[in-house]
């Protein structure tokens, strides 16, 4: 299947192919690419659709065959990408065709939980480098960094609505950019956590008793007062995996994984913001949490 999809101006040719596979390997891939380029034009970029799941070495073999035919970018939806559309996007599919209904609050957090649990399966399969993390010397390492876990420490955050990707466009005062590239920072229970604005660096103010809040005002006088004292801090954002609708793990633009959430909550994806300190690896001190109990504003 072929289809010409104009963008910014330009007209794009796409390449669809969709196949009803029991398993994708490195043979499937070649040969889809292969029957491709019996076309007379290249096109700007193939989309396979396959009806099972892919692997993390299928999904990069198929990219770098497309990069050696002259291909420059191709994307792969899989069984659980299929899944995750109809359940996400498309419900009304699900009764049509396979007689699911998600009508009431109770179907919707089944939904929700099955999404959330294969997210988890998936993301801990794709995004961590699982040959590191099998070497038993590592394990100070994730202790004090637990970023190095992961096959890439950035990634690139796309809100589901957002149709300006890659222009980067003026947002209103308060307003989160519909896409943004962040640091990953580690897993928790429910989702990943964000290592948010670590280039520009955030800073609490602690009192004598302990109490703290984060430093907003760069000209904030108590920095300069004895009976309190400034500590680096590292501002951390969770976003559940009932929030990342998919992920890919490169495009032309980043190599780097980009994750594309639902901004629900307050327009954003984030479930909690909080605070760590820095820790200090040299001295194997981790990163720890600030009580929340203790913020000022308490």
């Amino acid at each position: 299947m072929q289809a010409k999809i104009g963008s910014d101006g330009t007209e794009k040719t796409w390449y669809i192919q969709c196949k009803r596979y029991s398993k994708f390997a490195k043979k499937e891939a070649q040969e889809i690419v292969d029957h491709v380029l019996k076309n007379k034009t290249k096109p700007d970029k193939l989309l396979v659709i396959v009806s099972c799941d892919v692997s993390r070495a299928s999904y990069n073999y198929l990219k770098e065959y497309c990069l050696k035919n002259g291909i420059v970018d191709s994307e792969i939806w899989s069984a659980s990408v299929l899944e995750a559309k109809l359940y996400h996007n498309y419900s009304d599919l699900l009764f049509v065709y396979f007689g699911i209904r998600i009508a009431n609050k109770t179907k919707s957090n089944t939904a929700k939980i099955k999404h959330s649990l294969k997210m988890e399966k998936r993301i801990l399969k794709d995004l961590i480098d699982n040959k590191f993390i099998k070497k038993t010397n590592n394990y100070k390492v994730f202790l004090y960094n637990p970023e190095s876990k992961f096959i890439s420490q950035r990634v690139i955050i796309h809100s589901v609505d957002d149709e300006t990707y890659p222009n980067i466009e003026d947002t209103s005062p308060g307003q989160m950019s519909p896409w943004f590239r962040t640091h990953i920072y580690n897993t928790y229970h429910n989702g990943l956590e964000f290592w948010l604005a670590a280039a520009m660096g955030t800073d609490v103010l602690m009192d004598k008793d302990g109490y703290w809040e984060p430093i907003t005002k760069y000209d904030d006088n108590r920095k300069n007062n004895s009976n309190y004292k400034v500590i680096r801090a590292k501002m951390i954002g969770r976003i559940p995996y009932a929030n990342i609708v998919e992920y890919k793990l490169s495009d032309e633009y980043y190599n780097e994984p980009h994750l594309y959430c639902k901004f629900n909550i307050d327009e954003m994806p984030y479930e909690k913001i909080y605070y760590r300190s820095y820790g200090d690896p040299k001295k194997e001190i981790a990163d720890w949490e600030f009580d929340e109990t203790c913020t000022s504003s308490n």
